[in-house]
């Protein structure tokens, strides 16, 4: 099962360690370090604000291949806020994640995976799925920088007018669109079934021109409402995240990391596998 952690630094004028655990329950001991020995980095990226673009990233290990250079990218007046990395690095060490930007507020982010776990591949295309979208709308604005949570549930407050819970069963988490974004941020999922992780990935507002104008073509933004579904073919592992619904309620929260002090949409794309 995959496992994301983020971490911020307020300016980064000149290449700098984004070194800060994010704020709000991140749940990560030490920044960059996994949370199991077990773990396989299989993405990382960082992000800012849209107006302040990334002229320069690049992460650290001991378990590079290549200690001394690290894995970098470095742009000449580029236009991206946020960057995503595919990698495949078995990992123990510290992974510290560098930027150069000119905002104010910048953040990195890494993704693990873990083997087994309540998790399943789902193709993003092939055989069609009963699948269904549920509208969660977070209860206020959050905290930029900082980690906020909101319970997924549709017939509440916060979901959609006259909206029900999902009806009981096992689904299948394949993705989700956001929106009410400034800029960008990490979305990610917290359920009992989950064993302590909390699966996610990087999103932006593609109802926004200005955002779609600005950000790289990589598949984990091409896949919007699809992401989980996209990983699992990209990366030939199951990543979907499965979970239990039951009449008493979902047991499933968002947790989403903003640069700037919105309040996210969320728009879940689940499918009934179970």
């Amino acid at each position: 099962m995959l496992d994301l952690h983020a971490s911020s630094i307020t300016g980064a004028a000149a290449y700098t360690d984004v070194s800060t655990i994010l704020a709000g329950g991140d749940g990560a001991s030490t920044v960059g370090t996994p949370v199991a020995d077990n773990a396989n980095l299989v993405g990382w990226g960082g992000l800012t604000t849209i107006a302040s673009p990334i002229l320069a990233i690049r992460l650290k290990s001991q378990d590079l291949l290549d200690t001394a250079n690290n894995l970098e990218e470095i742009t000449t007046a580029g236009v991206e806020g946020i960057k995503h990395f595919w990698d495949n690095m078995s990992s123990k060490a510290q992974r510290l994640i560098s930027m150069k930007t000119g905002a104010v507020n910048t953040m990195a982010y890494q993704i693990d995976n873990y083997p087994g776990g309540n998790v399943m591949s789902i193709r993003k295309y092939g055989k069609s799925n009963q699948n269904g979208w549920y509208s969660q709308t977070f209860s206020g604005a959050l905290t930029a920088i900082t980690w906020g949570t909101q319970a997924f549930n549709p017939a509440g407050a916060g979901g959609s007018t006259g909206a029900s819970n999902p009806p009981p069963g096992k689904y299948a988490i394949l993705g989700a669109k956001v929106h009410g974004l400034t800029n960008y941020a990490v979305l990610r999922f917290q359920h009992a079934n989950f064993g302590g992780l909390f699966p996610g990935f990087p999103v932006l507002d593609h109802s926004k021109a200005v955002a779609r104008a600005v950000v790289s073509l990589d598949d984990i933004f091409q896949s919007d409402g699809y992401q989980f579904a996209a990983m699992s073919d990209i990366l030939g592992i199951p990543c979907c995240p499965t979970f239990n619904i039951t009449a008493q309620g979902t047991g499933l929260t968002l947790w989403a990391g903003d640069i700037t002090a919105d309040t996210p949409i969320v728009n879940l794309n689940l499918v009934k596998v179970g």
